[in-house]
């Protein structure tokens, strides 16, 4: 239970640098006094006795006792929804810089972090074969107007502490960025009943309003302490380009809402936070720019049920949820999906992890049962994998792919077992004993991808002038369909990057036309053509 100040404060000050977590805080009307925040205070658990207690001249803290009844609606701002107006998915921005946030909140530790000369900790990823780079470092404090980095001990300290379900407060806030129109001048408002509905922690009633409120609070500063350089190589029409370190979600301010009660008990009810997005979007997510090929406005889709997901088994099955948040960026570069079991368990578990499963005796089976467990609960939740049949042959794929495939109906049932008796490989059969090192070499070809997963089909639109002529109509057999180009580039056994490359775009503007989000204009279309081999 935390304390309050009820009343009698004398300002003297003297609790102030004493409280271990910096929750006493003074009121906007000075002769107000001080305000302990709730979501703080955790009554100095490492203490014999509250320090604000132990030396406040008049005894004004004390604990807040519980609240009782319902709060007062008309205090607190409305909950309407802002995205997943369909109750499915919604746009958000899916840059690299998105995604290496969404990795450092997820996988943390397991990251390569290195020490910097200033004696900071800092995530590096290499973009375009080392040509550019993505730079992730903490900040000391997410509320604060210029961020600060945090020192190596406060980033071990911060990165042991962190949550993965912060990443959802990290996507939901990338779905608020496409609403703006200028994200890197704009800001949005979110408060706590939102994010309740968006997390589902609306239907959790093991929660107080309190805990639930320390829980957001706690997650959105978490999203908020990411700061980032990037160095941008060129690619297609953009040119190269350096962004200094800043903030990926600048909090700009949180905003209390209070309940008294009749005993003069003010209880927190409400939160709303103030976010504005990092300069990154000014070259990352930027419709009017990229109308001009001079940036880029990177996209995506976000299923609501990922969010629910990760919420619900983040502590179960916190390795699925990993993959399933890395898989969410992974999956819309479109082209071939092509994974290895290696990597997915570097992603899932760390790689200290995976070296202590093939240097330590039994260890890897141990790793094995665990990674099975969780690919079934991605299966589970509808993203199918799709086993090479090379290298990932049925006699080391999991057993619960193979039981996926036994009638529902009695009789039916024991046809199956007559039949799986007189097979080469039942399913009673044990396991080769070289399934582990066949697994490591193993791939999957990619996953089948429920429907709201599904990528957007569409991107901002040029404006078009009106004419008085009268349109001439196109002639669709010059036009290639976004099926013709990728069958087109397979046949010739070519990359989307290669492909790129040869053309002098980037791959995301081959993805873009292989999905059929924008027509090819009549320039590139001719070197499309003599590039794929395709006749006129």
């Amino acid at each position: 239970m935390a304390y309050t100040i009820k009343e009698g404060c004398i300002v003297c000050k003297e609790c102030i640098p004493l409280c271990p977590n910096g929750a006493i805080k003074p009121h906007e009307e000075a002769e107000a006094g001080y305000w302990i925040d709730p979501t703080l205070c955790n009554r100095c658990k490492d203490y014999d006795e509250p320090q604000c207690v132990s030396v406040c001249p008049v005894s004004s803290p004390e604990p807040l006792r519980p609240k009782k009844g319902r709060s007062k609606s008309t205090l607190l701002p409305a909950a309407i929804l802002d995205i997943f107006l369909n109750g499915k998915s919604n746009a958000f921005a899916s840059s690299m810089v998105v995604w290496e946030a969404c990795n450092v909140l997820t996988q943390r530790h397991t990251l390569p972090w290195q020490q910097d000369e200033d004696d900071t900790l800092s995530y590096l990823r290499l973009v375009r074969r080392g040509q550019g780079q993505i730079k992730v470092r903490l900040a000391e404090a997410a509320e604060v107007p210029v961020p600060v980095p945090a020192d190596a001990e406060i980033t071990e300290l911060a990165i042991a502490q962190f949550d993965i379900r912060a990443a959802c407060l990290h996507l939901i806030f990338a779905a608020y960025a496409v609403t703006l129109d200028c994200p890197w001048q704009d800001s949005f408002v979110i408060n706590d009943q939102q994010i309740e509905q968006y997390l589902g922690l609306d239907k959790r009633k093991d929660l107080t309003k309190l805990e639930k409120l320390t829980l957001i609070k706690d997650l959105v500063s978490q999203a908020c302490r990411l700061l980032v350089t990037v160095d941008w190589p060129r690619q297609g029409h953009v040119q190269a380009f350096s962004q200094a370190e800043h903030a990926i979600w600048q909090l700009c301010d949180i905003q209390y809402y209070f309940d008294e009660d009749a005993e003069g008990y003010r209880h927190l009810i409400g939160l709303g936070f103030k976010v504005q997005p990092g300069i990154w979007t000014q070259q990352f997510l930027n419709k009017q720019e990229y109308r001009r090929q001079t940036a880029y406005y990177q996209y995506s889709t976000l299923p609501r049920s990922l969010l629910t997901e990760v919420m619900s088994n983040w502590q179960q099955h916190e390795g699925a949820m990993r993959l399933l948040l890395w898989l969410l960026f992974k999956l819309r570069l479109g082209g071939d999906h092509r994974i290895t079991v290696r990597t997915l368990l570097k992603i899932a578990y760390g790689e200290d992890r995976l070296v202590e499963a093939t240097t330590v005796r039994g260890a890897h089976k141990r790793l094995l049962k665990t990674f099975e467990n969780d690919l079934e609960t991605i299966c589970t939740y509808g993203l199918k994998p799709v086993f090479d049949p090379e290298t990932y042959p049925p006699e080391i794929q999991p057993l619960w792919v193979r039981l996926i495939d036994i009638p529902e109906d009695a009789e039916d049932a024991l046809n199956f077992w007559a039949d799986d008796a007189n097979r080469d490989m039942s399913l009673t059969d044990t396991a080769p004993r070289d399934k582990w090192q066949r697994l490591l070499n193993a791939r999957l070809l990619g996953f089948e991808v429920p429907e709201d997963w599904q990528q957007p089909n569409r991107s901002p639109t040029r404006k078009k002038r009106k004419s008085s002529r009268s349109p001439t109509p196109k002639n669709s057999a010059t036009q290639l369909s976004g099926d013709d180009i990728k069958a087109a580039r397979r046949q010739l056994k070519l990359s989307q990057r290669a492909l790129a490359e040869k053309l002098g775009k980037s791959q995301s503007w081959i993805r873009d036309i292989e999905n059929g989000r924008f027509s090819v204009g009549s320039d590139d279309l001719t070197v499309l053509r003599q590039t794929l081999e395709i006749s006129a």
